[in-house]
């Protein structure tokens, strides 16, 4: 007769299926504030704060208003995100007959639920991280995944990792060619490995939307302006547009001219800001992560000059470098460290057998209820986490276009 599993072995087994499913949030990421997370709740805020990098001067009196120019030293600003704490749980029930020994327990159990804890976390998560990359790549074949990588390559020394929908490897492959082999990956982040691309480990991801174009909508945004640029204080801004009657779709990224991202200390790249949207617009609003205008060192984007922009500055601006009609399957790149994941060390389970495991650095609770005239075990599996990107200058995202589509919407 085969040995029974601990609780403890048991829960350990459904978080690291848990882990396994999960790429998306623990390739690559950071595990900042595990001591800080103590006492927080699910659905509390956390603010991570990004310190300005100060600004670059020439000559040897840099005091304000001296010959040479000088500005004198300039005020520190801080740019401030905010995550919230998300619970993702399962729960199942046994009788007191049941004995699940050690193989099953992995088969039956282990992994069907590890697996749905991870998908409901990262479905959640993946719901709030379109739009949060600062550059944004387009067009057919291998060619928007090399920019994107390089860009970042440009602006980075950290490990690169992308993750994109499984139809990219599709169109990928129809060019006769795939991603290059990947060695020396632990087994633990092997899920949806698919090699890799220029400096980027790929791995395929569901959940992002794709995006439609429509021939019309493609001939809108060729000659469509910026009639103003919204920002407000709920984490998001509106792009508002002359032209266009179309809907646009989520996940559709509109270029500005002369608006370019800035790298991690605020100065100007080669590549333009991306303003991506992160639901259907309509009437020519495109609603748009909220993006840092202000501070040297913390702003996302600059003008031509590397100066900073005003909300006002976008008024007339033509849309460039549009997108033209067709399927597109989305990715994201991102540099290590640019997204952050932090499990809770604590719930309080009132009157409940509970416990704790941490392997891999992931917290999961277990908790256990008996109803002991039904002769029924109620086991509950829970990660309480902090998930999202913090640092958007080192994130860029992806539009590859279906070449194989015939048809076009309209």
């Amino acid at each position: 007769m085969a040995n029974t599993f601990s609780p403890n072995k048991k829960t350990e087994l459904v978080l690291i299926r848990s882990a396994e499913a999960a790429p998306f949030l623990t390739v690559g990421s950071d595990s900042r504030l595990q001591d800080q997370l103590v006492g927080k709740r699910n659905g509390q805020s956390y603010e991570f704060v990004i310190r300005d990098a100060g600004e670059f001067q020439e000559g040897m009196d840099i005091s304000e208003g001296s010959a040479e120019g000088g500005k004198g030293a300039s005020d520190l600003t801080e740019r401030k995100v905010n995550l919230n704490i998300e619970i993702g749980n399962v729960a199942i029930k046994t009788n007191f007959l049941e004995k699940v020994t050690d193989v099953n327990w992995d088969k039956e159990v282990a992994i069907p639920q590890g697996e749905k804890i991870a998908k409901g976390l990262v479905k959640k998560v993946l719901k709030n991280e379109i739009g949060k990359q600062n550059t944004a790549f387009v067009g057919q074949g291998w060619m928007p995944l090399f920019k994107a990588s390089n860009f970042l390559e440009s602006i980075s020394s950290d490990a690169q990792f992308a993750f994109v929908d499984p139809s990219v490897e599709s169109v990928m492959q129809s060019t006769g060619k795939g991603f290059a082999p990947t060695n020396g990956v632990e087994p633990m982040y092997q899920k949806g490995l698919k090699g890799t691309v220029a400096s980027a480990e790929v791995r395929a991801q569901q959940g992002m939307p794709s995006v439609i174009i429509s021939a019309n909508l493609a001939a809108e945004l060729a000659t469509a302006t910026v009639t103003g640029f919204e920002q407000t204080t709920t984490g998001f801004d509106y792009v508002k547009l002359s032209g266009v009657t179309q809907d646009i779709p989520k996940g559709t990224p509109i270029f500005v001219e002369e608006v370019y991202a800035t790298d991690l200390v605020g100065e100007k790249t080669s590549a333009l800001k991306a303003f991506i949207a992160v639901e259907k617009a309509e009437g020519g609003v495109v609603k748009v992560r909220h993006s840092d205008l202000s501070g040297e060192g913390t702003k996302e984007l600059c003008d031509a000059d590397g100066d900073a922009l005003a909300a006002t500055s976008f008024n007339s601006k033509k849309l460039v470098n549009t997108i033209t009609a067709g399927t597109y399957f989305p990715g994201i790149f991102r540099c290590k460290g640019a997204f952050e994941f932090d499990t809770l060390p604590e719930l309080d389970w009132s009157n409940a057998d509970s416990r704790v495991t941490s392997p891999q650095g992931i917290t999961m609770h277990t908790g256990r209820a008996v109803d002991v005239l039904k002769g029924t075990n109620v086991t509950r599996y829970a990660i309480a986490a902090v998930a999202g990107t913090v640092e958007p200058r080192v994130c860029s995202y992806v539009l590859v276009k279906d070449a194989t589509a015939n048809l076009v919407a309209h």
